[in-house]
């Protein structure tokens, strides 16, 4: 996908809608609109106020991480299509639901303005079956079509409503119209994304290329990121001092330079020669490309390492990070540390990101993590993020943060699922709380739902 320059804007969410897909039969819908009238811990966006955070609870098998899946399914099909593997994705509690559409809906806000795209496709049959693009007005709560588009449709003026397109770029879109007829299983949008587009005009192309890439999602048992954030040096030293603030042990965080050999022996020989060997090839199409610059990739599994790539040396560096303890000399690979404290390495990404004006969705963000470490990592990143334009989705079953010193009522978020495997979405604000210091005992007491519910043995 082409990524076009843009000036520098909020890319948020403000709402997700899904139906008909994994265990979600009817529409669910997580907002990140306030429902409760106070400004506590929002941004606002152009007048209207959009929160920063969404926990989402549930038992296991509730629906939480398939919440995450829709919103990972969403992004991948903007981007590339349907494939393969999402023919079995429709939800098949009933399997009726197998000839119904799938909907998905997201509302956003980039480039100052806000959007909502919609989209219905089959799933099973890999087949696209409507998509709709409109830029909204808040304050009205009107929207204006920028394009409908039923699959099939080869008339431009029933599909586009754009006013003052010159006839290049009219003559383009065209084009694209017809050709994504050709295919039963792209979305209008794919196309049009992948795409290089000036006319003023055409600007919601390059906001939709802008916000989709600025939401990170993450599922668990994967690292969020590349951890390049550790290559600045004043970074580096804000991540001992929160590491150390958070008792981890680790006192310095360095790169220590190694040889192609010495590589090759701390991985595998083989292994080693193809990282080597792709490294450099991405580097030779950077130089022929025409740019100077020192260009960087990082590798990571159970150590850390950055191939850095010196155009006029014109050869490449190999670093590795290790880590040093307090009141130890011994020096540490990334992978002798525990599983916590990778996992905090990976949530710190979502402070120290190279994208500001990001989404991130992580599922599980408990994962590894005691749960007083749990609480005091929250507090870091909700001090961190006030200054910078990022929101926060996560699923968890941490009951030690379900406190409402860190999160608003309206972040908090219980998925629960019934006797046939349905799942629910819905918001902690709907409960009336007599007595806020005990939320979390509430929930564990069923109050709210949203926990796992056990059925009796028989003997």
């Amino acid at each position: 996908m082409v990524i076009l320059r843009q000036k520098e804007g909020s890319d948020m969410l403000l709402e997700f809608s899904i139906s008909n897909f994994m265990s979600f039969e009817e529409k669910n819908t997580l907002s990140m609109i306030p429902s409760i009238q106070s400004n506590r811990g929002t941004f606002n966006i152009s007048g209207i106020n959009v929160l920063k955070f969404a926990t989402i609870y549930g038992g296991n098998a509730s629906g939480k991480s398939n919440l995450i899946k829709a919103l990972s399914t969403l992004t991948y099909i903007v981007r590339l299509g349907l494939d393969e593997r999402h023919r079995k994705l429709y939800c098949r509690v009933h399997e009726d639901n197998k000839d119904k559409p799938t909907i998905f809906s997201v509302t956003f806000y980039a480039n100052e303005k806000f959007y909502n795209y919609y989209f219905e496709v089959l799933l099973a049959e890999r087949k696209v079956i409507f998509e709709s693009l409109s830029e909204l007005n808040p304050k009205t709560g009107n929207g204006k079509e920028i394009y409908t588009y039923t699959k099939g449709e080869l008339d431009y003026k029933k599909v586009f409503n754009l006013k003052n397109i010159d006839e290049f770029n009219k003559n383009r879109l065209k084009t694209y119209l017809f050709d994504n007829n050709m295919t039963q299983h792209k979305l209008l949008i794919t196309d049009l994304i992948s795409k290089e587009w000036d006319d003023s005009q055409l600007s919601f192309i390059k906001d939709v290329i802008h916000w989709f890439s600025h939401i990170n999602i993450n599922m668990a048992d994967f690292p969020i990121h590349d951890m390049k954030y550790l290559e600045k040096v004043d970074e580096r030293n804000k991540v001992e001092d929160i590491l150390r603030e958070l008792n981890t042990g680790v006192s310095k965080i360095d790169f220590t330079k190694i040889s192609e050999d010495e590589f090759a022996s701390r991985t595998n020989p083989h292994f080693a020669k193809a990282i080597i060997k792709d490294v450099k090839e991405r580097y030779s199409e950077i130089v022929k490309s025409g740019k100077k610059n020192i260009r960087e990739f990082t590798l990571r599994g159970d150590s850390y390492y950055r191939f850095l790539f010196k155009p006029q040396e014109e050869n490449i560096d190999i670093l590795e990070l290790s880590l040093k303890h307090e009141n130890c000399d011994t020096k540490f690979d990334f992978g002798d540390e525990s599983d916590g404290t990778q996992r905090l390495f990976d949530l710190l990404d979502i402070v120290f990101t190279s994208q500001p004006n990001s989404v991130y969705v992580v599922d599980e963000l408990e994962r590894s993590l005691h749960p007083v470490l749990t609480y005091k990592l929250i507090e870091i990143l909700k001090e961190e993020l006030q200054k910078k334009n990022i929101q926060l989705i996560f699923t968890t079953h941490e009951t030690h943060i379900m406190d409402l010193k860190l999160f608003r009522k309206d972040e908090i978020w219980f998925m629960e699922s019934d006797n046939k495997g349905l799942s629910r979405l819905y918001s902690l604000d709907i409960f009336k709380i007599r007595n806020e210091k005990i939320i979390k005992d509430g929930y564990i007491n069923g109050l709210y739902g949203g926990i796992p519910l056990f059925k009796k043995l028989e003997e």
